[in-house]
């Protein structure tokens, strides 16, 4: 039996990369996986094929997480399938994740706040009140970042919101005291987000030339979407009960070293 058998999982931003090692990580442990993400093509549909062959229930659910309104569809689509959310990780970001700061204009760090931040927080807010609501208690998981410890140039806007992240798990947890629910933020290192081939089921792709980050990280080399998709499952399960309202660096020691590749 898997850690995590009948437990009902929605993941944002799932269709590629650490979203995607997630689901495929928790439904190897049982879970019925939900997948989100703003497009629906070929990778969404492999990803569906991967999870569904696991012998899980494998759903999928088109919409932009940067708002209240494709929130509450996206996760009313999910209730409708799955009748309960058990575990939520909020994932989704998008791939400008840089910029110089006298190039950041309004658009801009509204993009990265409404995605990487309000999303995050409505997303957990009905989650948790449908957590609530089934008296199963549940798990908040939320993707911060290295970023989040370590200012460097162009990364201010991201780092700014993945700070952010820190701080309102601490709040959710205290919030919802005697609910049952945690809320955890992780924040990953340099994490190679190639995919394999579109027909190989593996969770990760080729990894990071070691050669380039020796000098930054202790461990001597880059992650994979492995090393946070087990944190997760830490986190999501029994193992991880008395986990609330903090980060997990998952960085092979980037941070400890106090350095930083960009």
């Amino acid at each position: 039996m898997g850690l995590l058998e009948g437990k009902k999982v929605l993941i944002t931003g799932a269709r590629k990369g650490i979203g995607r090692g997630i689901a495929i990580t928790l439904a190897n442990e049982g879970a019925d996986v939900g997948i989100n993400d703003i497009s629906d093509d070929e990778f969404a549909k492999k990803l569906l094929d991967i999870i569904s062959n696991k012998g899980v229930n494998a759903t999928f659910h088109k919409g932009d997480v940067s708002s209240i309104e494709g929130i509450n569809s996206v996760i009313d689509s999910f209730m409708e399938k799955h009748n309960q959310i058990d575990i939520l990780v909020n994932n989704a970001i998008f791939a400008d994740q840089q910029r110089p700061f006298f190039e950041t204009d309004e658009t801009y760090w509204d993009r990265m706040m409404d995605l990487s931040l309000k999303g995050y927080f409505f997303a957990s807010q009905r989650a948790a009140k449908e957590m609530v609501s089934g008296g199963r208690g549940g798990r908040i998981i939320c993707l911060s970042s290295v970023h989040s410890y370590v200012a460097m140039p162009n990364w201010t806007a991201y780092g700014t919101a993945k700070m952010a992240l820190r701080r309102m798990v601490k709040g959710i947890a205290s919030d919802l005291a005697g609910k049952n629910i945690t809320a955890n933020c992780i924040a990953p290192g340099a994490i190679s987000n190639k995919l394999p081939n579109i027909e190989d089921d593996s969770i990760d792709g080729p990894p990071h030339n070691p050669d380039d980050l020796k000098n930054f990280v202790p461990a001597g080399k880059g992650g994979l979407p492995s090393d946070i998709a087990n944190a997760v499952l830490y986190l999501s399960s029994d193992l991880g009960q008395y986990v609330n309202g903090e980060t997990l660096l998952v960085d092979g020691g980037m941070i400890a070293s106090q350095k930083i590749h960009d």
